[in-house]
């Protein structure tokens, strides 16, 4: 059986850095001729404490419309990049654009999951060891727990 990658999935944190850990996503599509995945997570929304103030409706107009943004932003990027790089041809590789609400870690692993991917590539900061025993990192858990191989980009060096 021959090795094939069909699937990637490109994980977004919307820094300014982004477009270039989407560049390795999208070179890494069209080499292997394998549909992208783009997505970015948003935590929950807590509403506390709005919640005296504010209806439930309310909250929730106000969380979708948070959604929304998040998702009309990583769509305006991939949209600058592909303009700014056509001979890549962004939009033969792109499947799909989600921003799911949860844990960044868990979402990206369920979203793999969801999409077959057959990679992750995401950006790392690189947080000193001590650095991710206080804080975590999302690279991290990633890499730690995927059942497919993770590309870590390095960002803000």
């Amino acid at each position: 059986m021959a090795y094939e990658i069909k699937s990637i999935l490109y994980a977004s944190d919307l820094t300014p850095r982004s477009p270039a850990v989407f560049r390795h996503a999208v070179g890494l599509a069209r080499k292997f001729d394998a549909k992208l995945h783009a997505m970015t997570v948003t935590l929950p929304a807590t509403g506390l404490p709005y919640m005296e103030f504010i209806s439930e409706d309310k909250f929730e107009q106000i969380s979708n419309a948070g959604r929304k943004k998040e998702e009309d932003l990583l769509r305006q990027r991939i949209q600058v990049f592909s303009e700014a790089h056509p001979e890549m041809e962004t939009e033969q590789a792109l499947a799909s654009i989600r921003v799911v609400v949860g844990d960044p870690a868990r979402s990206i692993l369920d979203m793999a999951k969801h999409v077959l991917a057959d990679m992750i590539v995401m950006g790392s900061r690189g947080h000193s060891a001590i650095g991710e025993i206080i804080l975590g990192s999302v690279a991290h858990k990633v890499t730690m727990k995927a059942d497919v191989p993770v590309i870590l980009v390095p960002i803000d060096r």
